[in-house]
């Protein structure tokens, strides 16, 4: 992506985009204009041999124009932006609405309590990523968990500040599908530069399959056997072996697998990282990769035990 005012990918920024270059223009005539009186004057009236400065006062059609001039780009773009908040300010007709929580350093985004984003707990899907359907108008509801931060959506449109113990809404809308990067932009302590926003847009005819794979990933999360699996995994040899972020597995024989669950193989040979070739390698990998230093678990752990660390790691993205 470039820079939104020349790459614009929905409707509100389209409509923002015109009067940026508006304001853009007009600030770069006033700043020639200001600029090049500046210059002429330091050049055409110094102080120089046979020339003495001289003090001006009072300018009766110069003080008519920089007070006059001014005021009427100040009432136009006053208007032209007041007409444009209207715009970013209408959340009516929104395909659905979003809860967006800032805290130092992250975004949560809890999403709206329908079937198709119901946990097996009945809650509604709660993720780190904003992920919505391209071509649809959707609401954000904003606020904040500790101090003021700032949801900014630049390809898009839209930006407003999440405030503690109160909620702001905008839209957003995309007209192409893509993951949108952007961050906090307000100061909000030593992590702001890294309090990323991730907007992943996905075509219509793959939201729904989105949001069953995000369902299934969150129920698997806030499992009992996910827990029962985390445990088995650090009271077994793998932490001797492996690193985990997070964790007391600090081994660096293995690979890390902090992200294990969103690579694109295991160990080079079994593809996709998946419960059934997760089950396979970690119940018996040498009979799948011959000459690895990773043992055979099959027997040493309970079919139980290996099924719960697989669901445990099926988290790890």
């Amino acid at each position: 992506m470039g820079p939104w005012p020349v790459d614009q990918r929905g409707p509100l920024v389209e409509q923002i985009a015109p009067l940026y270059w508006i304001m853009f223009a007009a600030a770069m005539v006033v700043f020639a204009i200001v600029a090049g009186a500046l210059i002429y004057s330091g050049i055409r009236f110094r102080e120089r041999p046979g020339h003495v400065a001289q003090q001006f006062h009072g300018h009766n059609l110069l003080e008519l124009i920089w007070t006059v001039v001014p005021t009427l780009m100040v009432i136009s773009f006053s208007i032209l932006s007041w007409n444009k908040l209207n715009l970013v300010n209408d959340v009516s007709g929104a395909a659905m609405t979003i809860q967006v929580e800032a805290r130092q350093w992250s975004w949560s985004y809890t999403y709206p309590d329908q079937d198709i984003f119901r946990l097996a707990d009945g809650s509604p899907l709660k993720a780190g990523t904003l992920d919505i359907p391209v071509g649809q108008k959707i609401k954000l509801d904003l606020t904040s968990k500790d101090v003021i931060h700032s949801f900014f959506a630049p390809n898009m449109g839209g930006k407003k500040d999440a405030v503690p113990g109160h909620t702001n809404e905008m839209w957003i809308q995309a007209d192409r599908p893509g993951t949108y990067v952007s961050h906090c932009t307000e100061f909000c302590g030593d992590g702001h530069a890294d309090m990323l926003i991730t907007i992943v847009v996905h075509p219509q005819t793959e939201y729904a399959a989105w949001a069953k794979t995000a369902v299934t990933d969150a129920n698997r999360a806030n499992s009992p056997e996910t827990k029962a699996g985390r445990d088995a995994f650090l009271a077994s040899a793998c932490v001797g072996c492996h690193t985990v972020a997070g964790t007391a597995a600090s081994g660096k024989v293995g690979p890390e697998l902090t992200h294990i669950a969103s690579k694109p193989n295991i160990a080079g040979v079994l593809s996709p990282v998946n419960e059934e070739n997760l089950t396979k390698w970690v119940s018996n990998a040498p009979s799948i990769k011959p000459g690895i230093v990773m043992p055979k678990f099959q027997g040493v752990l309970s079919d139980q035990q290996i099924h719960d660390i697989v669901q445990w790691l099926l988290t790890l993205k």
